[in-house]
């Protein structure tokens, strides 16, 4: 993964926890070990990033019109990165910490047809 794209998947991380409207010690479990797997290259502190990507996360999650650009911007550059399925493994795994809701599941589908259509 190049940092861009480990900086985009954080930022997916934190919007795939708001579309259900419930955080759980499950998935912030799993998201800790996506943060360990994913690693860091950045003279910048990751804490920074992931501050900064609950942010932009709620910001995005106010609007379902900012959430598709957020969406698509991220996952532009993942896709360019060549990271689409660790970060769909990623993502399916935080999600389904607690089980995948049809909210979710749709945000998933999203992610797939625009990495593997």
């Amino acid at each position: 993964m190049t940092q861009d794209s480990r900086e985009a998947l954080i930022e997916l991380l934190f919007l795939a926890l708001y579309l259900d409207d419930h955080l759980s010690l499950a998935e912030d479990g799993v998201i800790t070990d996506a943060l360990n797997s994913i690693g860091w290259d950045s003279p910048h502190p990751r804490e920074i990033c992931i501050l900064n990507a609950f942010s932009k996360a709620r910001e995005a999650h106010s609007c379902d019109l900012k959430t598709e650009e957020y969406l698509a911007v991220r996952a532009e550059v993942i896709k360019k990165a060549g990271a689409e399925s660790t970060a769909l493994t990623w993502l399916y795994k935080v999600l389904g910490a607690d089980g995948i809701s049809a909210t979710e599941d749709r945000y998933l589908k999203k992610l797939e047809k625009r990495w593997f259509a």
